[in-house]
């Protein structure tokens, strides 16, 4: 495998957000709020040419915890084929070495509760705030000091 990571479009992320994050639904539909502000981020993840994975990043306060001067992950997602490879590790490191090099103190996000074990492997603290988001499921507050 090929794998490099670049800064893209928001559009170009939204195929495969759709395929992997919502069950094919219109991609159109899966544009996130805040996709276009001027803080935000999008990384693809590719295997030569190809698409393999992408994450947004956002500024948007923790409404549920106090976490200042943070920033929040949005939409992880690797293609099921090259899923247990590292990509998703390898684009969390990216993003959280772009945002300390930046000066923010705290990335967080609403983890899947299936994504829960892996943010804990890259050392998130699970606030155990949990809420279920529509047709998609139970998630949980995580966050990391960088």
């Amino acid at each position: 495998m090929n794998l490099s990571l670049k800064i893209v479009k928001s559009e170009d992320l939204l195929n495969l957000r759709s395929k992997i994050l919502r069950n094919n639904l219109d991609p159109n539909l899966c544009r996130f709020p805040g996709d276009k502000e001027i803080n935000t981020f999008h990384v693809g993840a590719f295997n030569g040419n190809t698409l393999i994975g992408g994450v947004s990043v956002m500024k948007n306060e923790c409404k549920k915890k106090e976490l200042p001067n943070c920033f929040q992950l949005r939409g992880l997602f690797v293609d099921k084929k090259f899923q247990h490879n590292g990509i998703g590790k390898t684009i969390i490191n990216f993003v959280e070495n772009r945002l300390r090099h930046s000066g923010v103190d705290y990335l967080w996000m609403n983890a899947r509760e299936s994504a829960v074990l892996f943010y804990l492997k890259l050392n998130y603290s699970n606030s155990k705030i949990s809420y279920v988001i529509n047709e998609i499921g139970l998630h949980y507050l995580m966050y990391k000091k960088l």
